[in-house]
This record gives structure tokens, C-alpha cells and sequence, in this order.
């Protein structure tokens, strides 16, 4: 298991720890990993206090910003389960300082035209998971840009089909779709010692994605924010399990089973969780608070014409059923003009249930980038659809 990132990913998982802890209580998903390269182009092309903002956000120099969100993108654009998209519309009335523009990857600038165009572009680059941009081109918008991410599994191993039906906890009473496994590989089941420890259990997709379930009695945003940092290796992780051992929603007890062989035993309901975000509702989040001023222009790398932020949206999707995972997401800001414009023996077998609120993270192995990540509040009452 990685227990380290690299600087770019570890900028993008602390925005995502951010946004997770500002997102409530409710049933959520946010994708971190869509809005921070963004905020990384911007950065670099931005000048004054919206600069300064917008590398506070990234946690990286601005002047390291497009060199960093492309790396990223292109890290999931490389990934077998992960792809990646980098869309720029520029209205034909709008100059751009060749410079900027040269400098961005080869078929991502085009022409604005109009919003079905979009929509086909997100639909495209999501799989068909979204079939909607998530922001509305309008008379003011000048510039568009966009990142589409979807992540797609199967698992190693399917789940088994059944119910849920929790004796204790905020869901008791409950009785819904529920999905259980039971495997050999004790070490995909972890406590994460934070202060408030959180319960984790990884469950392997046939690729490089893997989905990290996490359980805590903490409020969702510490929940997910520990599980974050696991993937730096921040907090320690503690997968030798003796019997006996009891964390929220585990317990590790001896049971007769094949000699020399542990079980893990997971069961959680399956789930689907869509997010609009309006990430201008708390542009501070994002390092947007002085680019969202349009008195006066905040990006005079890109065109020297005075600019300023107008919009920002993502649309994300998540799916976990018996088969496979699925996720994917839209982000895009628009800029407009500024300044007015067998044998049998003992052995442990671990014991999770995700009967309660829980958290969920869709990592890229490789890199530990978190793509998408969630909450799931609400007992679910249904399956979702997931292809395999």
C-alpha cells in the first residue's frame, strides 16, 4: 500500500480534505481531483491578490501551477481504470497573449460555440455518466475551461447479493439492498490511528482503482480527511488486527475456517450519490474570492483584455454495487469580462460492516490521487446500475 505522494497529488487531496470538511452532513461526493487542476491554470496565469488566493488553494507556487495540473491530468490520462480531459473555449471576439495559449496541450483550445456542444464534449469524456455540462453559457462568458475525469472497475472479487438490515446504530430499523464478501486478504482491512480512529477497508479493482471505505464516529469531513491522509502515509495505519480487536463497525474474533486462514468479512449496502456543486458559493474554498471581483481583470496571461471569473460548477457521480465502481465528473469555470463586464481451524476473521453513515474514497492506485470522494448519509434503498 503507497504510503507517499507526490507534491501535485498531495496539493489536490488536501483540496478535496477541505472540501469534504465544509460539505455537511447529507449524502455528498465531490471531486477534488476535477477543480484543483483549474485552480492550478488559473493560479499561473493570475496576477495580485487572485494570485496570491489561488496558491494558497493549490498549496503549490503559482508558477509551477499548468506545469503541475498537467501532470496530473496526464497521470490519469495514462491510468488503465482513469481518464482525464482538458477542454479551453475562447469566444472569437476574445485576443489571447500566444504565449498562454501555446503553452496548452494540442486539441484542448477551440472555438466557443455554444452550450450542446458542451453537453456533447461532457457526455464524450464521461462515458455518457454525465450528459450535461455543468455550467450555462451565456452573453457574458468568454472563456471556458473544463476538466471531465471518469473512473471505471471491476472488482477482484464480486460481492454477494442480499440485505441489509442494521440492529443498532442511526440506521436500525433499516432493511435495504445489502452486499457482503468474504475474502483472505486481512491487510485490505485497516484502523487508522487519528485522534478519533477510523475503520478502513480497501476493496481491490481488477486495474489500478481501488475504492477506500471508511467508518469513524467523527463528523464526515474528519472521517474522509483521515482517510486522506492515510494515502500519504500522515497517519499511521494499522492492519496487524489481533483477535480481539475492536474499532467502529470491526471486530476481530476467532471463527472455524480453512487452516492457516484468515477472513475478512465486509457488508455495505450499495450505493449511487450525484453532487451539483456551485463552487462559487464559497469562493474562499477555492482561492476564488479576489478572481471573482470584476471590477478589475485577475488573469493578464491569458489575454490582455481584463478578465474575471463569472461561473464555477462541477457535476459528480458515484456508483458502487456487486460488480464494479464507477465515478466520474464535470468541473468548469467561465470567465468573463471585468471593469464592467476443507479441514478445519482457528483462526481471526475480521468483521466489517458498513451499516451507518460512511465515508467512501475512488483512489488511483498508483499515485494515491483520491478522484472522487463522498459520503453516503442516508440508508440506501435501492441498487444502482453499475455495468460490468
Amino acid at each position: 500500500m503507497r504510503t507517499s505522494v507526490e507534491s501535485h497529488v498531495g496539493a489536490a487531496n488536501a483540496l478535496t480534505a477541505r472540501w469534504c470538511a465544509a460539505a455537511g452532513e447529507r449524502d455528498f461526493v465531490v471531486s477534488g481531483a476535477g477543480v484543483w487542476p483549474l485552480l492550478a491554470l488559473l493560479a499561473s496565469a493570475a496576477d495580485g491578490p487572485a494570485r496570491d488566493e489561488l496558491t494558497t488553494a493549490t498549496g503549490l507556487p503559482a508558477a509551477d501551477g499548468q506545469a503541475a495540473a498537467l501532470r496530473l491530468l496526464d497521470d490519469l490520462e495514462r491510468a488503465e481504470a482513469v481518464s482525464a480531459a482538458l477542454g479551453v473555449w475562447v469566444r472569437r471576439d476574445l485576443p489571447l497573449h500566444e504565449p498562454w495559449s501555446q503553452s496548452l496541450p494540442e486539441s484542448v483550445l477551440a472555438r466557443l460555440a455554444g452550450q450542446s456542444e458542451l453537453d456533447s464534449w461532457a457526455a464524450r469524456h464521461t462515458d455518457g455518466l454525465i450528459e450535461r455540462f455543468p455550467l450555462t453559457v451565456d452573453p457574458e462568458t468568454l472563456l471556458v475551461l473544463a476538466t471531465a475525469l471518469v473512473a471505471k472497475t471491476k472488482w477482484q472479487a464480486p460481492f454477494d447479493v442480499g440485505t441489509l438490515a442494521p440492529e443498532d446504530g442511526p440506521w436500525r430499523g433499516h432493511r435495504g439492498p445489502g452486499l457482503s464478501r468474504t475474502s483472505r486478504d486481512l491487510s485490505n482491512a485497516a484502523i487508522l490511528d487519528a485522534s478519533e480512529p477510523v475503520t478502513r477497508v480497501v476493496v481491490e479493482g481488477v486495474a489500478d482503482l481501488d475504492v477506500h471505505l471508511l467508518l469513524g464516529t467523527g463528523a464526515p469531513g474528519a472521517v474522509l480527511e483521515t482517510g486522506l491522509a492515510a494515502l500519504s502515509g500522515s497517519v499511521p495505519i494499522r492492519s496487524d488486527l489481533p483477535v480481539g480487536t475492536k474499532g467502529p463497525g470491526l471486530n476481530v474474533r476467532t471463527e472455524p475456517v480453512v487452516p492457516n486462514t484468515g477472513r475478512l468479512r465486509v457488508q455495505l449496502p450499495p450505493f449511487e450519490v450525484r453532487s451539483t456543486h456551485d463552487l462559487l458559493t464559497a469562493p474562499g474554498l477555492f482561492g476564488l474570492t479576489a478572481a471573482t471581483d470584476c471590477t478589475h481583470g485577475h488573469f493578464p496571461a491569458i489575454s490582455p483584455d481584463p478578465l474575471c471569473v463569472g461561473q464555477g460548477a462541477q457535476e459528480v457521480l458515484a456508483r458502487f454495487g456487486h460488480e464494479g465502481f464507477e465515478a466520474a465528473a464535470v468541473t468548469a469555470f467561465a470567465l468573463r469580462a471585468a471593469a464592467a463586464v476443507l479441514r478445519h481451524d482457528y483462526a481471526p476473521v475480521v468483521s466489517v460492516v458498513f451499516d451507518r453513515p460512511f465515508g467512501f474514497l475512488a483512489v488511483h492506485r498508483p499515485t494515491g490521487l483520491a478522484v472522487v470522494a463522498g459520503w453516503i448519509a442516508t440508508a440506501p434503498t435501492s441498487s444502482p446500475d453499475v455495468p460490468a
